[in-house]
């Protein structure tokens, strides 16, 4: 009697695997040439089919998913080395529900009065009350007495980031991908008040065209409103040495773009011979904007510029990952040798990047490749983050 119990699960269990397997197959018949498969997780729980998938990969592929999702099952496919694919079959069906925006609403309003808090002190630098001038607690609350005064630094800054996280969103949720709305990271500290904002996302992306597409839609939305917005908060600036009142300031880094612009505006090369732009709150926000550009178009990870390397070279782009890291790492800490606070930057994102984020997930196709557009696209983007580099972002300069 109790050979017979154990022996009757385990012919149920080689029952259940033998028929998932056939009814998988036989909905594979037209779609997909199996040459064999393997059972990756028993009885039926992942199941592995090789072999060559016929006609276009992508159309293929969802034709395939609607099949299997009929079955309770996700469909995963990629490229084998030797030639052919590798379709992984996953029990359970992909949750494809946005969650609440609780959270995201109250982390907005939270960022909108820390980055309203920090405009604040630039606002009282554009208005020439000088917040040195107030001693202890009274310093910390000067600029709640002029909170008005952050509007155009708060309104430019969030206004950018807006623009590339809903970029991102509305492309996301085109694809049919559940991401959540842009969670906003207060940081109540200069210079900006933010750590920016990021959009989770709760499945896999579905192809490669759709990592590049979202990828690509966030720098560019940006972009597009950060660059009006700098020259209109240049035109507010004023080019000159500095005050005589003044000891130290914090300068921000040229990219290509940025003295572009500055030259096109202004006449001259800034920084130049003891002259600078004295910015006003507008035109350090939409740098800001730039910066924040530029750092997502680095290519590693789940980073704008991770997602744009993962859909161009696939898994390739983790060795070029791994290639950045170490150059920030290096780059960071020679800067600091030689003077340079700056380099803290460049280390602080080496670190974050290597603990955190130094894979991208592959998306449910990563057979389909991108088409000439999409790599055109792609190239103009590796343009576009040369033009807005920023070798050293920021660093404290003293006068006199």
């Amino acid at each position: 009697m109790e050979q017979g119990s154990l022996q009757q699960p385990a012919e149920s269990a080689a029952a259940t695997q033998l028929m998932s397997i056939a009814l998988l197959r036989q909905e594979l018949a037209d779609l997909m040439q199996v040459q064999g498969y393997r059972v990756l997780k028993p009885p039926d729980e992942v199941i592995a089919f090789l072999g060559r998938i016929q006609g276009d990969t992508e159309t293929t592929f969802e034709e395939i998913s609607r099949r299997f999702s009929a079955h309770n099952y996700t469909a995963s496919l990629k490229e084998q080395p030797g030639g052919g694919q590798q379709l992984v079959a996953i029990k359970g069906r992909l949750e494809r529900q946005p969650g609440g925006i609780l959270v995201n609403v109250t982390l907005f309003f939270v960022t909108l009065l820390s980055v309203l808090y920090i405009g604040a002190m630039h606002g009282l630098s554009d208005a020439g009350i000088e917040i040195g001038e107030a001693a202890g607690p009274e310093a910390l609350f000067l600029p709640l007495r002029y909170i008005h005064l952050g509007l155009p630094f708060a309104g430019t800054l969030l206004g950018i980031l807006l623009a590339h996280e809903l970029s991102h969103y509305f492309v996301a949720r085109r694809y049919g991908s559940p991401v959540s709305l842009p969670y906003f990271i207060p940081m109540p500290l200069p210079p900006m008040g933010t750590m920016g904002a990021v959009i989770v996302q709760r499945a896999p992306m579905r192809n490669r065209k759709a990592i590049f597409d979202i990828g690509v839609a966030g720098p560019l939305g940006g972009l597009i409103v950060a660059i009006p917005l700098l020259i209109l908060g240049l035109s507010l600036s004023k080019v000159g040495p500095p005050p005589p009142d003044v000891k130290t300031a914090l300068q921000e880094g040229n990219s290509l773009l940025y003295l572009i612009i500055k030259y096109l505006m202004f006449g001259k090369i800034l920084p130049s011979n003891g002259e600078d732009v004295w910015l006003h709150s507008v035109a350090f926000a939409a740098w800001a904007g730039l910066l924040v550009t530029m750092i997502n178009l680095i290519p590693i990870g789940q980073l704008d510029g991770g997602h744009i390397s993962y859909a161009l070279l696939g898994e390739r782009a983790r060795k070029l990952g791994y290639f950045v890291i170490v150059a920030m790492l290096l780059w960071g800490g020679w800067m600091l040798t030689h003077g340079n606070e700056a380099g803290g930057f460049w280390l602080t994102w080496g670190f974050l990047n290597m603990v955190l984020n130094q894979r991208h997930p592959p998306p449910l196709d990563d057979a389909t490749r991108i088409d000439g557009r999409r790599l055109a696209l792609g190239l103009l983007v590796l343009l576009i983050f040369i033009f807005t580099f920023i070798p050293a972002p920021l660093r404290e300069v003293r006068f006199g």
